[in-house]
């Protein structure tokens, strides 16, 4: 019996362990195709993974069914294949939604969490009603019994319907509407775009006269202004406040116009 060189057999060891660590390499890497090629017909073609809920946070005055329906989202799609961004863009087109985010959550739920938008002035409607507008001047719904508390706009032309934008001439107003401090809209009946355009605004006071604001600009100034003309004189038959120039206020009453003296603002 010949015997066999350690070093010859030591090598023929090592040769077969090599050949079978390669044979395993192999078997692992068609196995993972296998389960790819499985796990992706499961998450494309299987019931398993479909959308089963939609469900809607936040959407209290907009309502859950129609968040839902704007998304686009239908339960049966594929969750893999759910339209994210163009959900998220058909649910902001409504007229109460400030922000939606639309989430996946698996096996087969979709999240839609909703941010609404706060009605800050009321507006003449085309409707014949009024209107909510939010403070950047978006139309969010028409109503003939607005809530209390409201800045009114006046003398616009009719907002349009929920979703749409007041024109220049009404956003200048609502800056002026929400900018007002409590007590001085306490006394006003509305704000309106002045006669002539040009983006300056006007300010109806109760019981009569008006403030001349001007552009919406240095409005800490001006109502400063009105705060001191109106806290020292008779308010009775007053025609026009002017505060274009807050640092020269001028009361003109239905009889004559009167230069009043202010300590000077700024």
């Amino acid at each position: 019996m010949v015997r066999m060189d350690p070093r010859i057999r030591e090598r023929r060891v090592e040769v077969r362990r090599e050949e079978g660590k390669r044979r395993f390499r192999v078997l692992i890497g068609v196995t993972a195709v296998a389960a790819l090629g499985v796990g992706g017909w499961v998450a494309n073609d299987s019931s398993l993974l479909d959308v089963d809920r939609i469900v809607v946070v936040g959407a209290l005055r907009t309502g859950t069914d129609e968040a839902r329906f704007a998304s686009g989202l239908r339960r049966g799609e594929p969750l893999s294949a759910v339209d994210q961004e163009g959900a998220v863009r058909g649910v902001e087109a409504l007229p109460w939604v400030q922000d939606a985010t639309v989430s996946r959550r698996w096996p087969g739920t979709v999240r839609i969490r909703v941010v609404e938008r706060e009605p800050v002035a009321v507006a003449p409607s085309a409707g014949g009603g009024s209107a909510l507008v939010d403070g950047s001047g978006r139309v969010l719904e028409w109503t003939d019994a607005p809530p209390a508390g409201l800045a009114v706009l006046a003398g616009l032309s009719p907002a349009g319907p929920p979703g749409t934008t007041l024109g220049p001439d009404g956003v200048a107003a609502l800056a002026v509407a929400v900018a007002l401090p409590a007590e001085l809209r306490a006394r006003t009946v509305g704000v309106a775009p002045a006669e002539g355009g040009r983006g300056e605004v006007d300010i109806r006071l109760h019981p009569e006269g008006m403030v001349r604001l001007g552009p919406p600009d240095d409005l800490h100034r001006k109502f400063d202004a009105i705060r001191a003309v109106l806290a020292q004189v008779d308010l009775r038959n007053v025609a026009v406040l002017d505060v274009r120039r807050p640092d020269s206020p001028v009361l003109t009453r239905r009889e004559t116009p009167v230069n009043v003296s202010t300590p000077r603002v700024g």
